[in-house]
């Protein structure tokens, strides 16, 4: 007669202890880390950019249009973000097919990355398309929802990556101009 293992019950406390709890990034605190591939194949992670480049992290749904049009903006005024040395990394949530799908459909300038699981957006406690502006040390800068006005949105982000660069001893203004 085989000799049956008991197990205790899971009480609540245990349960709660074994949940993941995901703080949202506060302003002036460095964002999480993470890599995800790109949909041309690299590994890409923003400490790839460390001390190099600010970001906007785009978070996007792929299946949404409101979204899908967000990137074509985005396309738009590429050059503006680059002038400011910064970089676009578009993380899509869903399926890995569908970013490939919106990636060929948009021919973007700027990485598109697929967080399937998920996880991505549970670190960044992302639950609707958003926008980061992260600043070259990992500083999170700026925040938002993509709702209504994209265009206030995003002369918003670049406006604070104009302002970090100014901020920035290494690459803002070498010198205050003296008063005369």
């Amino acid at each position: 007669m085989e000799e049956e293992l008991w197990e205790p019950p899971v009480t609540i406390g245990e349960e709660s202890m074994e949940q993941e709890v995901h703080i949202k990034p506060e302003l002036g605190h460095l964002v999480p880390n993470f890599t995800l591939k790109s949909t041309d194949g690299k590994m890409i992670s923003i400490w790839d950019y460390k001390e190099r480049k600010n970001l906007i992290l785009l978070f996007f749904n792929p299946e949404n249009s409101d979204d899908l049009e967000a990137l074509a903006e985005i396309r738009r005024r590429y050059s503006e973000i680059a002038d400011e040395n910064a970089e676009v990394l578009a993380i899509g949530s869903g399926p890995t097919e569908e970013v490939n799908e919106c990636a060929a459909s948009l021919n973007l300038p700027f990485p598109l990355m697929s967080d399937e699981s998920g996880e991505v957006n549970r670190h960044y406690n992302v639950t609707m398309s958003s926008i980061f502006v992260v600043d070259k040390f990992g500083s999170l800068r700026m925040q938002s929802p993509i709702s209504g006005d994209l265009d206030t949105t995003l002369n918003s982000a670049i406006s604070t990556l104009d302002l970090v660069e100014l901020e920035c001893p290494e690459c803002g203004v070498p010198t205050w101009p003296q008063e005369l």
